[in-house]
């Protein structure tokens, strides 16, 4: 008896493992800087550090801006391989003739691969 309630436990655990770390795998994240207030999809993301997390849907991914763990923005965005890795986390603002920001694009340090926004 000892032994099924063992054998159950373990599979319930195991299965509990799996489901809550199945989306923790698919995601990616990185903390970058603004170093301007940015608009992105409607909304301003004010300067400051934030942490970027996306999930591919190859080669649309669904790109998450959050700070002190709240997520401040979500918006979708494309993966491109551009061919050669970054040496520094950047970000690519696009400046409107009003003066305004635009995020572009982010490339990551150490990846080839980059976010890009539609503006």
């Amino acid at each position: 008896m000892d032994i099924r309630k063992y054998l159950g436990t373990l599979i319930l655990s195991v299965a509990l493992l799996l489901a809550s770390g199945t989306p923790g795998l698919a995601k990616n994240s990185r903390t970058v800087a603004l170093n301007r207030d940015a608009a992105l999809s409607g909304k301003t993301l004010p300067a400051g550090t934030y942490v970027v997390q996306w999930e591919a849907h190859s080669p649309q991914a669904v790109v998450e801006f959050a700070q002190r763990h709240k997520v401040v923005l979500s918006t979708e965005g494309k993966i491109e391989d551009r061919g050669k890795k970054y040496y520094s986390n950047v970000v690519i603002y696009d400046t409107a003739a009003d003066g305004t920001s635009s995020i572009s694009e982010i490339r990551f340090a150490g990846s080839s691969e980059v976010l890009v926004f539609n503006p």
